[in-house]
C-alpha cells in the first residue's frame, strides 16, 4: 500500500487525477477505442454465429491496422487512468478480472484474424467458429461489464490517506 501511495503522489499521477482535461481525455479515448475494438469483434462474431446475414470476412482484414492501433490507445489510456488512481484499481479484484478478460478477448481476436487470412469464407460456417465467436461475445460483454463495475466497487480510492 505504501508503494501505491508513493505512486499516486507523483507529479504525473496528481496531474492526471486533478486536471479535468487530462483525466476525461484519457477516459474518452479509452471509451472510443474500446468501442471500436468491441465493435469489430461483435461484427465478426455476429457473422460467425449467423445473427447477421452472411458477408465476406476478408474485407474486415483492412480494419485490423486501425484495430491494433486502438488496442494501443486502450493500453495507453488505461495506463493513464490506472496512474491517476492506482490504489483504486490495483486493490480491486474486478480490475484483474477485467484485465484477464481483455487479454483473452485479444488472443481470440488475433486467432480469428489469422484464420481470416488463411481460410476461405465458406469454411467459416463450421461449428468450431460458431463456438469461438460465442465465447468471444461473452468475453467482450464481460470486459465491458467489469470495466463499468470498476467505477463502483473500489474499497480504496487513494492509498495516501493511510499514510
Amino acid at each position: 500500500m505504501e508503494m501505491l501511495a508513493r505512486l499516486e503522489n507523483t507529479t504525473l499521477s496528481i496531474w492526471l487525477r486533478e486536471s479535468g482535461i487530462a483525466f476525461f481525455t484519457s477516459l474518452t479515448l479509452h471509451s472510443i477505442a474500446m468501442a471500436f475494438v468491441i465493435g469489430v469483434n461483435f461484427a465478426i462474431a455476429f457473422r460467425l454465429v449467423r445473427i447477421v446475414p452472411e458477408f465476406e470476412l476478408k474485407p474486415f482484414l483492412k480494419f485490423y491496422n486501425l484495430y491494433w492501433l486502438s488496442v494501443v490507445v486502450i493500453f495507453l489510456s488505461g495506463c493513464a487512468l490506472l496512474l491517476a488512481y492506482p490504489a483504486k484499481a490495483l486493490t480491486n479484484p474486478i480490475f484483474y478480472i477485467k484485465f484477464s478478460l481483455l487479454t483473452i478477448g485479444l488472443i481470440i481476436s488475433r486467432w480469428l484474424q489469422n484464420q481470416m487470412q488463411i481460410i476461405k469464407n465458406n469454411e467459416f460456417s463450421r461449428d468450431k467458429y460458431f463456438w469461438v465467436a460465442m465465447i468471444s461475445v461473452f468475453i467482450w460483454i464481460g470486459t465491458i461489464t467489469t470495466g463499468r463495475f470498476l467505477a463502483y466497487t473500489n474499497s480504496v480510492l487513494l492509498a495516501s490517506r493511510f499514510f
